[in-house]
């Protein structure tokens, strides 16, 4: 959760050294540092919390989790750069990471639910 409050003083920061243009790189990184690098942060890190209470469905915590979130900011990180340094290659590798992030989440949730605990955790001792 600190990386997406970081997100946001990184994107504030950015906006406040430069005016918001109505399109082109900088508004991609400003749009992108809090609507991926803060609110997705968030879904991320509170799905465990939230997806019982909404849709009735245990999701046990696992650090297996913590895969698709570094890959999201990664991919947010490759692709601000990119945005920043115009280098078109390294905005679309973030943005390809950013969407293989959302794939993992999903597949690590669903995972997570289905394996539970008995998969993911190391046997008990004696």
């Amino acid at each position: 959760m600190m990386l997406g409050a970081a997100w946001l003083l990184v994107t504030g920061a950015l906006l406040a050294s430069r005016a918001l243009p109505p399109a082109g790189p900088l508004y991609d990184a400003a749009l992108h540092g809090v609507f991926v690098g803060y609110v997705l942060s968030m879904v991320f890190a509170h799905a465990p919390i939230i997806l019982p209470a909404v849709a009735r469905v245990s999701v046990p915590f696992s650090p297996l989790l913590y895969l698709p979130l570094a890959v999201l900011h990664l991919g947010l990180l490759a692709r601000v750069a990119g945005d920043l340094s115009g280098s078109a290659p390294l905005r679309q590798g973030g943005a390809i990471a950013n969407a293989v992030a959302l794939g993992l989440f999903a597949l690590s949730v669903v995972g997570v639910r289905f394996l539970g605990k008995r998969g993911l955790s190391p046997p008990p001792r004696r």
